[in-house]
């Protein structure tokens, strides 16, 4: 028998909206639908909290919490100061921008909800039309030594990035979570900083159990709260980690979130 669902978190990119940066009428209704029953539904991305927060208006879940920064910022909507918060230690932040810069890679630095770049590139024009975020230009980003970010993401060529990513995630194992949400990016976090994690986190604050929790991604940084949800659900155009894993594998591209919600829910 199924588990009943009382906490729904769902991924933006490639999960909840299309190619076009679009909710689907169908999943707007039904995660609605799943508000009106006494369901929490809260967005889980990789996103900052600015960028995620013109979704929660869309979708009516105002008074919800937003897990963002893949897991390392847990915070209201409405609230000016995060619950949960957790940044990459300053010594190996400045690591990687030293590194960065010897490897001239194009690196974005998340500080204090402010998006910092060397430079306007074509990729910080990318990352601007896809979130909203707007970078800072600032010159040189070793200014910033001294400082835990929040986050670090480097963006190149899909291929670049699956060639570099086996000897990224062996160079940090030991340091920090290294993952990766589209299929451009690299991220840097705080070992703690995962969506499983930060899906616990909220589950504990709210006290609702695992078990009756879902979670709703396609990439890689989407596996750890794929498998500590009570539910599990894939994209149809999941990476296969994230589909071996999964509980539920939609089968619509547009509508996946409404299908797995509604085929659990019963609505």
């Amino acid at each position: 028998m199924a588990p009943q669902i009382k906490l729904i978190a769902t991924d933006l990119d490639g999960t909840l909206l299309d190619d076009s940066n679009q909710i689907s009428e169908a999943n707007t209704r039904v995660l609605r639908a799943a508000v009106e029953q006494g369901v929490t539904v809260c967005i889980a991305t990789g996103r900052s909290h600015s960028s995620a927060s013109q979704f929660v208006t869309e979708l009516g879940i105002e008074d919800s919490l937003i897990i963002s920064y893949n897991g390392a910022m847990i915070r209201g909507y409405r609230d000016a100061e995060p619950l949960h918060h957790v940044t990459v230690p300053a010594d190996v932040a400045a690591e990687i921008v030293r590194y960065s810069v010897q490897q001239q890679r194009y690196l974005h630095y998340f500080l204090d909800d402010t998006l910092y770049v060397t430079h306007m590139s074509h990729w910080g024009r990318v990352y601007l039309a896809r979130t909203g975020d707007e970078p800072v230009p600032v010159g040189d980003l070793r200014q910033f030594e001294g400082q835990s970010p929040i986050k670090l993401l480097i963006s190149d060529k899909p291929q670049v990035i699956s060639e570099i990513l086996p000897e990224e995630l062996e160079r940090w194992e030991d340091l920090l979570y290294v993952t990766h949400s589209l299929p451009e990016y690299i991220e840097y976090l705080h070992p703690q900083a995962t969506k499983g994690e930060a899906l616990a986190w909220l589950a504990d604050y709210l006290q609702i159990g695992l078990e009756h929790t879902m979670a709703l991604g396609d990439q890689l940084n989407d596996l750890p709260m794929i498998q500590r949800a009570g539910v599990g659900v894939a994209m149809p155009g999941s990476c296969e980690q994230v589909r071996e894993k999964a509980d539920y594998v939609a089968s619509s591209a547009h509508d996946g979130v409404a299908e797995a919600v509604e085929h659990y829910l019963k609505l």
